[in-house]
């Protein structure tokens, strides 16, 4: 089989898996429904990957998640809050979403493979960024639960957005709002 043609299988599994997972999440996709999406007999996915959990991993590495990383950029930045989150999160945010089938499969559909809590470490990561920006900007004492709250419905937001993903512009102005109400409250809108 000529390189393009193995490219070319390759590329059609991988987003029949994408779909399947999508669809379903790890745990109730069938092999044979990937192999059915892609058009394929379901042997031949075994040409490309051992079993289900190799196809799996090879979806969910394709994305690289890092919100630490961008914690920490926008922590460094100067401005208000909402302006640091413009300059620096913003286009990491909306760059992750254009890959929103598998961002979702990632916080949602994991369960029993080791991306499992791929959605608490993204929340643990939120949540202790408030805290850190709290902790510069008040000495009064909150409890931890006020992070977390925080922090959670800001990651579902983001999840929200991917959920119902339709392009980068609609995207941009869904978390637009979001984050108006996240940094102002809702009376701003």
């Amino acid at each position: 089989m000529s390189q393009v043609l193995k490219e070319e299988v390759f590329d059609r599994i991988f987003q029949a898996g994408i779909d399947v997972f999508y669809e379903k999440d790890y745990r109730s996709a069938k092999m044979q429904e990937i192999a059915e999406k892609a058009g394929i007999a379901v042997s031949l996915i075994y040409n490309y990957h051992k079993n289900k959990e190799e196809l799996f991993d090879k979806i969910a590495s394709s994305l690289q998640i890092n919100f630490d990383r961008i914690a920490v950029e926008e922590e460094q930045a100067t401005g208000l809050p909402s302006e640091k989150y413009k300059d620096v999160a913003e286009d990491y945010i909306l760059d992750l979403l254009e890959n929103h089938k598998v961002f979702v499969i990632l916080m949602d559909r994991s369960q029993g493979t080791k991306y499992e809590h791929t959605k608490e470490q993204l929340i643990c990561s939120i949540e202790q960024h408030i805290k850190r920006q709290l902790g510069k900007k008040t000495h009064a004492v909150y409890n931890d639960m006020l992070c977390h709250i925080l922090a959670s419905n800001f990651a579902e937001g983001i999840l929200e957005v991917a959920r119902h993903y339709k392009n980068r512009e609609f995207a941009q102005t869904m978390l637009s709002l979001v984050t108006k109400c996240y940094f102002e409250g809702v009376n701003s809108l």
